[in-house]
């Protein structure tokens, strides 16, 4: 075959942007992941006075609140803490208390 020049920059362009795009779609969210189907690793009651929370990277959390609950995964490589109402239900809890994320030793190179 005779590729030109401009065929082989096309290609190369087009295999480049194809893999960036899949790069992204594999990047974790901020906060992690709903996880409701997930055997969790432990379960958190909170409540009104909970002013942090401490998990790790890679953890999935059953949070308990009440009769409610939900579970999350903390798929995550970010370490900045965030609120608890980013990721909680609705009136669900305190959502002003802070998540704390602790590194996973699995994480660490």
């Amino acid at each position: 075959m005779n590729f030109k020049k401009s065929h082989v920059a096309v290609l190369a362009a087009l295999l480049m942007a194809l893999a960036g795009a899949n790069a992204t779609a594999h990047v974790a969210d901020p906060y992690g992941i709903s996880a409701n189907q997930a055997l969790p690793d432990r379960v958190i009651t909170v409540d009104a006075e909970t002013k942090y929370i401490n998990v790790q990277q890679g953890e999935i959390i059953k949070f308990v609140f009440q009769e409610k609950s939900f579970i999350w995964k903390f798929d995550t490589f970010n370490r900045v803490p965030f609120d608890f109402g980013e990721i909680a239900p609705i009136h669900f809890a305190n959502p002003k208390a802070k998540i704390y994320l602790e590194p996973n030793p699995l994480y660490i190179g």
